[in-house]
Protein backbone atom coordinates (compact mmCIF):
# COMPACT_ATOMS: atom_id res chain seq x y z
CA UNK A 1 0.00 0.00 0.00
CA UNK A 2 2.97 2.42 1.30
CA UNK A 3 6.82 2.10 0.75
CA UNK A 4 9.34 3.93 2.17
CA UNK A 5 12.59 4.41 1.50
CA UNK A 6 14.89 4.19 4.66
CA UNK A 7 17.90 6.18 2.27
CA UNK A 8 15.64 9.44 1.80
CA UNK A 9 16.63 12.35 3.91
CA UNK A 10 12.56 12.82 4.78
CA UNK A 11 11.35 11.12 7.70
CA UNK A 12 9.86 8.17 7.81
CA UNK A 13 6.83 9.12 9.35
CA UNK A 14 6.33 12.07 6.60
CA UNK A 15 7.08 9.74 3.58
CA UNK A 16 3.83 7.80 4.92
CA UNK A 17 1.83 11.09 5.50
CA UNK A 18 2.40 12.30 2.22
CA UNK A 19 1.76 9.52 0.24
CA UNK A 20 -1.10 8.88 2.36
CA UNK A 21 -2.21 12.47 1.60
CA UNK A 22 -1.85 11.96 -2.20
CA UNK A 23 -3.92 9.16 -2.13
CA UNK A 24 -6.82 10.93 -0.45
CA UNK A 25 -6.44 14.11 -2.16
CA UNK A 26 -6.57 12.00 -6.04
CA UNK A 27 -9.43 9.73 -4.91
CA UNK A 28 -7.37 6.63 -4.55
CA UNK A 29 -8.69 6.47 -1.10
CA UNK A 30 -12.22 7.72 -1.14
CA UNK A 31 -14.07 8.86 2.68
CA UNK A 32 -15.27 6.77 4.38
CA UNK A 33 -11.79 4.46 3.37
CA UNK A 34 -10.79 2.52 6.89
CA UNK A 35 -6.85 3.44 7.07
CA UNK A 36 -5.20 0.10 8.70
CA UNK A 37 -4.24 0.02 12.17
CA UNK A 38 -1.23 1.42 13.32
CA UNK A 39 0.11 -1.30 14.91
CA UNK A 40 -0.93 -3.81 11.88
CA UNK A 41 0.29 -0.41 9.24
CA UNK A 42 3.23 -0.03 11.42
CA UNK A 43 4.40 -4.23 11.43
CA UNK A 44 3.70 -4.45 7.68
CA UNK A 45 6.06 -1.55 7.09
CA UNK A 46 8.82 -2.44 9.57
CA UNK A 47 8.53 0.66 11.16
CA UNK A 48 7.75 1.71 15.15
CA UNK A 49 4.40 2.18 15.37
CA UNK A 50 5.40 5.90 16.31
CA UNK A 51 5.77 6.29 12.52
CA UNK A 52 2.43 5.59 11.75
CA UNK A 53 1.06 7.43 14.56
CA UNK A 54 2.81 10.70 13.92
CA UNK A 55 2.01 10.50 10.16
CA UNK A 56 -1.85 10.05 10.94
CA UNK A 57 -1.81 12.64 13.46
CA UNK A 58 -0.53 15.26 10.26
CA UNK A 59 -3.52 13.48 8.29
CA UNK A 60 -5.62 14.50 11.19
CA UNK A 61 -4.71 18.09 11.57
CA UNK A 62 -5.77 18.66 7.73
CA UNK A 63 -9.11 17.34 8.67
CA UNK A 64 -8.27 14.31 5.64
CA UNK A 65 -9.04 11.45 8.51
CA UNK A 66 -10.44 11.20 11.87
CA UNK A 67 -10.22 9.08 14.68
CA UNK A 68 -13.60 6.86 15.16
CA UNK A 69 -14.65 4.60 17.72
CA UNK A 70 -15.06 1.20 16.74
CA UNK A 71 -13.74 2.56 13.40
CA UNK A 72 -10.33 3.16 13.89
CA UNK A 73 -8.91 5.89 11.47
CA UNK A 74 -11.53 7.06 8.88
CA UNK A 75 -10.64 8.82 5.42
CA UNK A 76 -12.46 12.22 5.40
CA UNK A 77 -11.50 13.23 2.03
CA UNK A 78 -10.98 17.04 0.84
CA UNK A 79 -12.04 20.04 3.06
CA UNK A 80 -14.26 21.25 0.42
CA UNK A 81 -17.04 18.83 0.06
CA UNK A 82 -17.44 18.12 -4.03
CA UNK A 83 -19.87 20.17 -5.57
CA UNK A 84 -21.26 22.27 -2.80
CA UNK A 85 -18.65 24.52 -2.29
CA UNK A 86 -18.63 24.21 1.90
CA UNK A 87 -15.56 24.61 3.57
CA UNK A 88 -15.62 21.68 6.27
CA UNK A 89 -15.43 23.23 9.96
CA UNK A 90 -11.67 23.16 11.42
CA UNK A 91 -12.03 19.82 13.55
CA UNK A 92 -10.59 21.08 16.83
CA UNK A 93 -12.72 18.91 18.79
CA UNK A 94 -11.85 16.23 17.03
CA UNK A 95 -11.39 12.72 19.18
CA UNK A 96 -7.94 12.21 20.91
CA UNK A 97 -5.65 9.63 19.72
CA UNK A 98 -6.90 6.33 21.10
CA UNK A 99 -5.26 4.41 23.77
CA UNK A 100 -1.77 2.25 22.79
CA UNK A 101 -4.00 -1.34 22.36
CA UNK A 102 -1.07 -3.44 24.56
CA UNK A 103 -1.47 -0.45 27.18
CA UNK A 104 -5.42 -0.63 27.55
CA UNK A 105 -4.92 -4.03 27.82
CA UNK A 106 -2.68 -3.60 30.75
CA UNK A 107 -5.00 -1.29 31.93
CA UNK A 108 -8.21 -3.16 31.96
CA UNK A 109 -6.37 -5.78 33.79
CA UNK A 110 -5.03 -3.30 36.76
CA UNK A 111 -8.41 -1.47 36.95
CA UNK A 112 -10.14 -4.98 38.04
CA UNK A 113 -10.86 -5.83 41.69
CA UNK A 114 -7.54 -7.95 43.42
CA UNK A 115 -5.35 -7.18 40.44
CA UNK A 116 -1.88 -7.16 40.79
CA UNK A 117 0.24 -5.44 38.63
CA UNK A 118 3.89 -6.13 37.85
CA UNK A 119 3.72 -3.48 34.96
CA UNK A 120 4.20 -0.54 36.45
CA UNK A 121 7.51 1.19 35.78
CA UNK A 122 7.31 2.75 38.95
CA UNK A 123 8.27 1.75 42.67
CA UNK A 124 5.05 1.96 45.51
CA UNK A 125 4.81 5.70 46.61
CA UNK A 126 5.19 3.84 50.26
CA UNK A 127 8.94 3.75 49.26
CA UNK A 128 9.04 7.19 48.25
CA UNK A 129 10.88 9.66 50.89
CA UNK A 130 7.40 11.92 51.56
CA UNK A 131 7.95 12.82 55.43
CA UNK A 132 11.93 14.10 54.11
CA UNK A 133 10.70 16.22 50.94
CA UNK A 134 7.56 17.78 53.20
CA UNK A 135 10.47 18.73 56.02
CA UNK A 136 12.85 20.31 53.14
CA UNK A 137 10.05 21.87 51.38
CA UNK A 138 8.71 23.74 53.99
CA UNK A 139 12.58 25.28 54.65
CA UNK A 140 13.00 25.82 50.77
CA UNK A 141 9.84 27.79 50.41
CA UNK A 142 11.57 30.06 53.15
CA UNK A 143 12.77 32.14 50.23
CA UNK A 144 10.44 33.65 48.04
CA UNK A 145 12.88 33.57 45.24
CA UNK A 146 12.15 29.15 45.08
CA UNK A 147 9.24 30.56 43.32
CA UNK A 148 10.60 32.11 40.23
CA UNK A 149 12.00 31.37 37.32
CA UNK A 150 15.51 29.38 36.90
CA UNK A 151 18.46 29.54 35.34
CA UNK A 152 18.53 27.82 31.80
CA UNK A 153 21.07 25.89 32.15
CA UNK A 154 19.93 24.66 35.87
CA UNK A 155 20.37 26.01 39.63
CA UNK A 156 24.21 26.11 40.11
CA UNK A 157 24.05 24.85 43.40
CA UNK A 158 22.17 21.64 42.28
CA UNK A 159 24.74 21.42 39.11
CA UNK A 160 27.91 21.69 41.33
CA UNK A 161 26.49 19.10 43.68
CA UNK A 162 25.92 16.14 40.49
CA UNK A 163 29.08 17.73 39.20
CA UNK A 164 30.90 17.01 42.30
CA UNK A 165 29.29 13.35 42.77
CA UNK A 166 30.34 12.45 39.46
CA UNK A 167 33.72 14.13 39.79
CA UNK A 168 33.50 16.47 36.81
CA UNK A 169 32.84 20.32 36.57
CA UNK A 170 29.89 22.40 36.78
CA UNK A 171 30.04 23.14 33.46
CA UNK A 172 29.48 19.65 32.24
CA UNK A 173 26.12 19.83 34.26
CA UNK A 174 22.72 20.56 32.74
CA UNK A 175 19.70 20.15 34.50
CA UNK A 176 16.05 19.33 32.85
CA UNK A 177 12.85 18.61 33.47
CA UNK A 178 13.01 14.75 32.49
CA UNK A 179 15.06 12.33 31.06
CA UNK A 180 12.83 12.07 28.06
CA UNK A 181 13.55 15.89 27.07
CA UNK A 182 16.88 14.94 27.86
CA UNK A 183 17.28 12.46 25.01
CA UNK A 184 14.82 14.90 22.87
CA UNK A 185 16.89 17.68 22.77
CA UNK A 186 20.25 15.44 22.45
CA UNK A 187 18.73 14.07 18.65
CA UNK A 188 17.31 17.50 18.32
CA UNK A 189 20.96 19.00 18.82
CA UNK A 190 23.05 16.17 17.85
CA UNK A 191 21.64 14.40 14.82
CA UNK A 192 20.50 15.49 11.55
CA UNK A 193 17.59 13.35 9.67
CA UNK A 194 19.15 10.43 7.58
CA UNK A 195 22.09 10.29 10.74
CA UNK A 196 22.32 6.26 12.12
CA UNK A 197 22.06 5.27 15.82
CA UNK A 198 23.22 2.15 17.21
CA UNK A 199 20.65 1.11 19.80
CA UNK A 200 20.15 -1.93 22.12
CA UNK A 201 16.98 -3.87 21.32
CA UNK A 202 14.81 -4.68 23.20
CA UNK A 203 15.54 -0.90 24.70
CA UNK A 204 13.89 1.80 26.20
CA UNK A 205 10.17 1.98 24.24
CA UNK A 206 10.08 5.78 24.33
CA UNK A 207 13.51 6.49 23.04
CA UNK A 208 12.51 4.47 19.63
CA UNK A 209 9.81 6.98 19.43
CA UNK A 210 12.20 10.31 20.14
CA UNK A 211 14.66 8.60 17.14
CA UNK A 212 12.09 7.97 15.30
CA UNK A 213 10.60 10.77 15.14
CA UNK A 214 13.67 12.65 14.41
CA UNK A 215 14.08 11.08 11.62
CA UNK A 216 17.22 8.81 12.26
CA UNK A 217 17.79 5.16 11.55
CA UNK A 218 17.72 3.40 13.97
CA UNK A 219 20.43 -0.40 14.00
CA UNK A 220 19.46 -2.61 16.87
CA UNK A 221 22.27 -3.82 18.73
CA UNK A 222 21.86 -7.28 20.69
CA UNK A 223 21.50 -7.65 24.46
CA UNK A 224 22.23 -10.63 26.40
CA UNK A 225 22.59 -11.42 30.23
CA UNK A 226 25.99 -9.45 30.44
CA UNK A 227 24.34 -6.28 28.78
CA UNK A 228 25.25 -5.09 25.58
CA UNK A 229 26.83 -7.63 23.19
CA UNK A 230 30.22 -5.69 21.85
CA UNK A 231 31.20 -8.30 19.75
CA UNK A 232 30.18 -7.54 16.54
CA UNK A 233 30.01 -4.00 16.83
CA UNK A 234 33.05 -2.82 15.17
CA UNK A 235 30.94 -4.10 12.48
CA UNK A 236 27.94 -2.04 13.11
CA UNK A 237 30.18 1.03 13.09
CA UNK A 238 32.14 0.69 10.04
CA UNK A 239 28.99 -0.41 8.05
CA UNK A 240 26.37 2.28 8.88
CA UNK A 241 29.12 5.04 10.53
CA UNK A 242 26.74 6.32 13.55
CA UNK A 243 26.68 9.42 14.91
CA UNK A 244 25.72 8.14 18.58
CA UNK A 245 24.99 4.86 20.64
CA UNK A 246 21.99 4.78 22.62
CA UNK A 247 22.81 2.24 25.72
CA UNK A 248 20.91 1.41 29.28
CA UNK A 249 24.25 -0.33 30.68
CA UNK A 250 23.16 -0.77 34.54
CA UNK A 251 20.52 -2.59 35.54
CA UNK A 252 18.99 -2.55 31.57
CA UNK A 253 15.03 -1.48 30.76
CA UNK A 254 13.54 -3.88 30.39
CA UNK A 255 15.95 -6.82 30.73
CA UNK A 256 17.50 -5.65 34.46
CA UNK A 257 20.97 -6.84 33.13
CA UNK A 258 24.39 -5.16 33.83
CA UNK A 259 26.93 -4.09 31.27
CA UNK A 260 30.10 -6.34 31.93
CA UNK A 261 33.36 -4.49 33.00
CA UNK A 262 35.37 -5.17 30.10
CA UNK A 263 32.41 -4.80 27.79
CA UNK A 264 32.31 -1.31 29.21
CA UNK A 265 36.21 -0.71 28.91
CA UNK A 266 35.84 -2.06 24.89
CA UNK A 267 32.91 0.21 23.97
CA UNK A 268 34.66 3.20 25.28
CA UNK A 269 37.69 2.35 22.86
CA UNK A 270 35.01 1.35 19.83
CA UNK A 271 33.61 4.47 20.30
CA UNK A 272 36.94 6.59 20.45
CA UNK A 273 38.09 4.91 17.39
CA UNK A 274 35.13 4.78 15.20
CA UNK A 275 34.52 8.54 16.66
CA UNK A 276 30.70 7.34 17.63
CA UNK A 277 29.01 9.41 20.77
CA UNK A 278 27.81 7.25 23.48
CA UNK A 279 24.34 8.34 24.75
CA UNK A 280 24.18 6.62 28.38
CA UNK A 281 20.83 6.23 30.19
CA UNK A 282 21.34 5.86 34.12
CA UNK A 283 18.19 5.87 35.96
CA UNK A 284 18.12 3.13 38.03
CA UNK A 285 22.35 3.24 39.09
CA UNK A 286 21.97 4.07 42.71
CA UNK A 287 19.80 1.12 43.04
CA UNK A 288 22.47 -1.29 43.15
CA UNK A 289 22.28 -4.57 45.90
CA UNK A 290 25.81 -5.08 45.54
CA UNK A 291 28.63 -3.79 47.38
CA UNK A 292 30.55 -2.25 44.59
CA UNK A 293 28.26 -0.70 41.85
CA UNK A 294 29.33 -1.07 38.30
CA UNK A 295 31.19 2.71 37.11
CA UNK A 296 29.25 4.63 34.90
CA UNK A 297 30.28 4.84 31.34
CA UNK A 298 31.11 8.56 31.85
CA UNK A 299 33.62 7.89 34.58
CA UNK A 300 35.27 5.75 31.98
CA UNK A 301 35.54 8.08 29.67
CA UNK A 302 38.84 10.51 28.98
CA UNK A 303 37.72 11.24 25.79
CA UNK A 304 34.36 13.07 26.48
CA UNK A 305 32.32 10.67 24.10
CA UNK A 306 30.18 10.15 26.37
CA UNK A 307 26.71 11.97 27.36
CA UNK A 308 25.48 10.37 30.14
CA UNK A 309 21.52 11.45 31.40
CA UNK A 310 19.94 10.20 34.79
CA UNK A 311 16.99 11.61 36.92
CA UNK A 312 15.51 11.71 40.25
CA UNK A 313 12.65 9.40 39.01
CA UNK A 314 13.52 6.29 39.68
CA UNK A 315 15.55 7.02 42.89
CA UNK A 316 13.65 9.72 44.46
CA UNK A 317 10.38 10.68 42.95
CA UNK A 318 8.71 11.00 39.29
CA UNK A 319 6.90 13.84 40.17
CA UNK A 320 9.80 16.50 41.11
CA UNK A 321 10.56 16.19 37.46
CA UNK A 322 14.44 16.46 37.14
CA UNK A 323 16.77 15.27 35.27
CA UNK A 324 20.52 15.57 34.43
CA UNK A 325 22.87 15.46 31.30
CA UNK A 326 26.59 15.93 31.95
CA UNK A 327 28.63 15.65 29.21
CA UNK A 328 31.68 17.70 27.39
CA UNK A 329 30.62 21.84 27.73
CA UNK A 330 30.45 22.22 24.15
CA UNK A 331 27.42 19.78 24.38
CA UNK A 332 26.15 20.83 27.37
CA UNK A 333 26.26 24.93 25.61
CA UNK A 334 24.53 23.70 22.55
CA UNK A 335 21.71 21.96 24.10
CA UNK A 336 21.83 24.78 26.87
CA UNK A 337 20.75 27.01 23.84
CA UNK A 338 18.72 25.14 22.17
CA UNK A 339 16.32 24.20 25.47
CA UNK A 340 16.17 27.90 26.19
CA UNK A 341 14.11 28.42 22.99
CA UNK A 342 11.45 25.47 23.97
CA UNK A 343 11.89 26.46 27.80
CA UNK A 344 12.49 22.67 28.85
CA UNK A 345 13.83 24.36 32.06
CA UNK A 346 12.94 22.15 35.21
CA UNK A 347 10.96 24.22 38.09
CA UNK A 348 13.17 25.87 40.20
CA UNK A 349 11.24 24.72 43.17
CA UNK A 350 12.17 21.45 42.66
CA UNK A 351 15.32 22.21 41.71
CA UNK A 352 15.74 23.71 45.08
CA UNK A 353 14.25 20.85 47.03
CA UNK A 354 16.64 18.43 45.29
CA UNK A 355 19.68 20.29 46.12
CA UNK A 356 18.90 20.52 49.70
CA UNK A 357 17.53 16.94 49.71
CA UNK A 358 21.54 16.25 48.62
CA UNK A 359 23.24 19.13 50.51
CA UNK A 360 22.07 17.33 53.90
CA UNK A 361 22.47 14.29 53.09
CA UNK A 362 19.21 13.33 53.06
CA UNK A 363 19.54 10.79 49.61
CA UNK A 364 22.34 8.73 51.08
CA UNK A 365 19.56 8.50 54.25
CA UNK A 366 16.97 7.42 51.65
CA UNK A 367 18.94 5.16 49.63
CA UNK A 368 20.13 3.30 52.74
CA UNK A 369 16.63 2.65 53.24
CA UNK A 370 15.14 1.76 49.88
CA UNK A 371 18.27 -0.45 48.66
CA UNK A 372 17.11 -3.16 50.91
CA UNK A 373 13.59 -2.69 50.42
CA UNK A 374 13.84 -3.18 47.12
CA UNK A 375 16.63 -6.28 47.20
CA UNK A 376 13.76 -7.78 49.59
CA UNK A 377 11.19 -7.73 46.66
CA UNK A 378 13.59 -8.79 44.26
CA UNK A 379 14.52 -11.91 45.97
CA UNK A 380 10.76 -12.48 47.07
CA UNK A 381 10.04 -12.59 43.11
CA UNK A 382 12.85 -14.90 42.59
CA UNK A 383 12.07 -17.21 45.00
CA UNK A 384 8.35 -17.08 43.87
CA UNK A 385 9.59 -17.59 40.38
CA UNK A 386 11.62 -20.72 41.89
CA UNK A 387 8.90 -22.47 43.64
CA UNK A 388 5.99 -22.23 41.01
CA UNK A 389 6.88 -21.65 37.52
CA UNK A 390 6.73 -24.45 35.06
CA UNK A 391 10.14 -26.02 33.46
CA UNK A 392 11.05 -23.81 30.67
CA UNK A 393 10.22 -20.67 32.20
CA UNK A 394 14.14 -18.88 32.47
CA UNK A 395 15.06 -15.52 33.96
CA UNK A 396 17.55 -13.15 34.97
CA UNK A 397 19.07 -12.08 37.98
CA UNK A 398 19.20 -8.49 38.37
CA UNK A 399 21.59 -6.87 40.85
CA UNK A 400 19.52 -3.99 41.46
CA UNK A 401 16.92 -2.16 39.60
CA UNK A 402 13.04 -2.37 39.14
CA UNK A 403 12.57 -5.44 36.78
CA UNK A 404 13.39 -9.02 36.46
CA UNK A 405 13.20 -10.18 32.71
CA UNK A 406 11.82 -13.90 32.49
CA UNK A 407 11.74 -16.12 29.18
CA UNK A 408 8.85 -18.07 28.10
CA UNK A 409 9.79 -21.78 26.28
CA UNK A 410 8.67 -21.83 22.50
CA UNK A 411 5.95 -21.87 21.28
CA UNK A 412 4.70 -19.23 24.14
CA UNK A 413 5.06 -15.44 23.58
CA UNK A 414 3.98 -12.90 25.64
CA UNK A 415 0.91 -11.20 24.40
CA UNK A 416 -0.45 -14.65 24.33
CA UNK A 417 0.12 -14.72 28.40
CA UNK A 418 -1.02 -11.68 29.01
CA UNK A 419 -4.63 -12.32 27.97
CA UNK A 420 -4.30 -15.57 29.98
CA UNK A 421 -2.97 -13.57 32.78
CA UNK A 422 -5.18 -11.54 32.69
CA UNK A 423 -8.12 -13.82 33.51
CA UNK A 424 -6.04 -14.38 36.55
CA UNK A 425 -6.15 -10.72 37.85
CA UNK A 426 -2.11 -9.98 36.69
CA UNK A 427 -0.57 -7.89 34.37
CA UNK A 428 3.26 -7.73 32.90
CA UNK A 429 4.32 -5.60 30.18
CA UNK A 430 5.36 -8.21 26.89
CA UNK A 431 8.99 -7.88 25.56
CA UNK A 432 7.89 -7.26 22.30
CA UNK A 433 6.49 -3.69 23.64
CA UNK A 434 10.75 -2.46 23.57
CA UNK A 435 11.08 -3.56 20.30
CA UNK A 436 10.99 -6.80 17.95
CA UNK A 437 12.63 -10.41 17.58
CA UNK A 438 12.35 -13.71 19.38
CA UNK A 439 13.95 -12.68 22.52
CA UNK A 440 11.35 -10.10 22.42
CA UNK A 441 8.03 -11.82 21.53
CA UNK A 442 9.04 -14.78 24.44
CA UNK A 443 9.65 -12.33 27.14
CA UNK A 444 7.77 -10.62 29.90
CA UNK A 445 9.17 -7.71 32.15
CA UNK A 446 8.05 -8.27 35.92
CA UNK A 447 8.34 -5.41 38.17
CA UNK A 448 9.03 -6.12 41.80
CA UNK A 449 9.56 -2.22 43.03
CA UNK A 450 5.83 -1.20 42.74
CA UNK A 451 3.72 -4.88 44.35
CA UNK A 452 3.65 -4.67 47.77
CA UNK A 453 5.50 -7.47 49.41
CA UNK A 454 2.71 -9.52 50.64
CA UNK A 455 1.44 -9.60 46.71
CA UNK A 456 4.60 -10.45 44.76
CA UNK A 457 4.13 -14.56 46.11
CA UNK A 458 0.52 -14.89 45.31
CA UNK A 459 0.96 -12.56 41.79
CA UNK A 460 3.70 -14.94 40.84
CA UNK A 461 1.79 -18.23 41.37
CA UNK A 462 -1.12 -16.54 39.24
CA UNK A 463 0.96 -16.41 36.72
CA UNK A 464 2.30 -19.48 36.82
CA UNK A 465 -0.87 -21.04 36.63
CA UNK A 466 -1.65 -18.90 33.34
CA UNK A 467 1.22 -20.04 31.95
CA UNK A 468 0.70 -24.03 32.96
CA UNK A 469 -2.74 -23.81 31.35
CA UNK A 470 -1.01 -22.72 28.38
CA UNK A 471 1.88 -25.00 28.03
CA UNK A 472 -0.77 -27.55 28.63
CA UNK A 473 -2.83 -26.74 25.76
CA UNK A 474 0.19 -26.74 23.68
CA UNK A 475 1.08 -30.46 24.37
CA UNK A 476 -2.35 -31.33 23.85
CA UNK A 477 -2.32 -29.54 20.55
CA UNK A 478 0.43 -31.57 19.53
CA UNK A 479 -0.61 -34.96 20.42
CA UNK A 480 -3.89 -33.95 18.35
CA UNK A 481 -2.05 -33.18 15.48
CA UNK A 482 0.46 -35.99 15.69
CA UNK A 483 -2.65 -38.59 16.34
CA UNK A 484 -4.29 -37.26 12.61
CA UNK A 485 -1.25 -37.61 10.59
CA UNK A 486 -0.44 -36.08 7.68
CA UNK A 487 -3.31 -35.23 5.21
CA UNK A 488 -2.02 -36.94 1.66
Amino acid sequence: MFKLDRNSTTPLYRQLYEQAKERILSGALPPGTRLPPERTLARRLGVNRTTVVNAYRELAAEGLVEGRVGHGTVVLGRQEEPGTGVIRPMPWAGPTEAEEPLVADINAIIRRPGAISFAHGEMSPELYPAGALAELTQKVLQDPAALGYGPIAGLMPLRQAIAGHMGVSADEVLILAGSQIALYLISRVLLQPGDTVLVEMPSYINSLGIFDSAGVRVVPVAVDQHGLVVDGLEELMLRYQPKLLFTLPTFHNPLGVTLALERRRRLIQLAARHQVGIVEDDPYGPLHFTETPAPTLKSMDPGGYVIYISSASKTVSPALRLAWIVAAPPVVERIARARGSLDFRAALLNQRLMEAFLREGRLAEHLAVLRPALKERRDLMLKALEAHMPDGVSWYVPDGGYHIWCRLPRPLTARRLLAEAGREGVAFVPGDFYGAGQMARRGLRLNFSYPRPEEIGPGIQRLARATERLLREEAAAGEADSISGPVV
